[in-house]
């Protein structure tokens, strides 16, 4: 019993020995690490200044980047300001930040504030704040690369937004970035000709990034007083506008309005039905346009669904200006005179079959003059010249209705 219990106690001695032993090679270890950390650190940074520009062996410095789109965060249509979030990757070589590997071998982080970084900046800003870096450690291996990828959040202009009432669906805006005060024989910027797209959110409500026409341009510019080149880098984002739901329910309304503006060609020429219809919807047009001008709060989308809806509201307007005529003159007799025999001919053959008018001379038509026939033959006579003008403003409702539904489909369709 004895034995068992001496046997326990020292192989749980053993197991506290073994423990503690790790631990203190672990802490001595991480000890060791940060001590070599901490020497290195202060080996290259003690005669280094970081308002030289790194050299090796040319005068020029290259700069290698990417840019790395997040998300979109407004497009200002009334004051043509794009905004966007992204990253900018950068990588270059310093060979003062150069160490022995003996020394130590991982990855040094510092503050961008204690070495050089090129002094990227955003040629057509259109904030105040030209440099949009921010402030986050960048990092460094033992043969001196550095790299460095700060979020930034620009703010430039895209002239390509106009105010218009048929605005364009896509529009183009650039990003320009490029150094501040350095030539491109000091600095070369190289870049990819493609984005780096695998952090992009497209999520914004009303635009959305056309990524298979996205790319990334290097440009080369020289001025009349200067021989060296000043190179730039031009991200170029086409965006499409996504579908608006207040402007699709206004087209909506208005193509319902325009369907009942084309039945009043189909009812009787001197239906006093027609004015009644064709003022409810002018009516109903003068809603709609108050409700989507007070509704709407970009005016670039105001201005196009305003647009839609004058255009049905000129429309409408025609047709019952032309119903009123039409009523106006079928309202009397204006004398014997008949509507050219021709025409009836032609309105009460195939075509008035098709177009569902009625002969001057159908069975109803002989029996109404039986009836009369004890009557006034000038009354008669009044009434045959009158259904007879009757029938040509059927036709003519039938031909305006063709000529107002291709116009209708046309307006849908701009």
């Amino acid at each position: 019993m004895k034995g068992s219990l001496g046997r326990s106690l020292f192989c749980a001695f053993i197991v506290v020995l073994i423990w503690i032993n790790v631990c203190t090679r672990h802490v001595s270890c991480q000890t060791d690490v940060t001590a070599q950390m901490q020497k290195v650190k202060q080996k290259i940074l003690s005669n280094y200044d970081k308002y030289i520009r790194p050299t090796n062996g040319t005068n020029t410095t290259e700069i290698h980047t990417a840019f790395i789109p997040r998300q979109i965060i407004t497009l200002d249509e009334e004051l043509a300001i794009f905004s966007m979030d992204s990253y900018i990757f950068m990588s270059w070589l310093d060979p003062r930040l150069q160490w022995n590997t003996t020394d130590y071998e991982g990855y040094l982080q510092l503050p961008a504030s204690m070495i050089w970084v090129p002094d990227i900046t955003v040629h057509n800003s259109h904030s105040q704040q030209v440099d949009p870096t921010q402030e986050v450690l960048l990092a460094f291996d033992s043969y001196g690369n550095v790299w460095w990828a700060p979020p930034v959040l620009t703010q430039t202009s895209c002239p390509t937004l106009t105010l218009s009432p048929n605005p364009s669906d896509e529009v183009q805006c650039i990003i320009k970035i490029g150094s501040w005060m350095h030539d491109g024989w000091e600095i070369d910027f190289q870049h990819n000709d493609w984005l780096i797209l695998d952090e992009f959110e497209n999520l914004n409500p009303s635009w959305e990034l056309i990524t298979s026409k996205a790319k990334v341009i290097r440009n080369v510019t020289y001025y009349d007083c200067c021989p060296e080149p000043y190179l730039s880098i031009h991200i170029i984002l086409p965006m499409k506008r996504r579908p608006v739901p207040t402007i699709e329910a206004t087209r909506a309304a208005c193509i319902l309005v325009m369907t009942l503006t084309l039945s009043i060609f189909w009812l009787p020429p001197d239906s006093s039905k027609k004015i009644i219809l064709g003022g409810f919807l002018f009516f109903a047009l003068c809603v709609l346009l108050v409700y989507v001008g007070r509704s709407m709060k970009s005016p670039v989308l105001t201005l196009s669904a305003v647009s839609f809806v004058q255009t049905t509201m000129y429309l409408v307007v025609l047709a019952l200006l032309i119903q009123i005529f039409i009523v106006i003159k079928m309202a009397s007799c204006s004398g014997p005179s008949r509507p050219p025999a021709a025409i009836v001919h032609f309105l009460t053959g195939p075509l008035g079959k098709y177009t569902c008018l009625r002969s001057p001379l159908s069975e109803d038509k002989v029996s109404l003059d039986r009836v009369q026939l004890k009557e006034d033959s000038s009354t008669i006579e009044c009434f045959t010249v009158r259904d007879e003008w009757k029938l040509v403003a059927s036709g003519l409702d039938r031909a305006l209705f063709v000529i107002m539904a291709i116009v209708m489909i046309a307006v849908h369709h701009l």
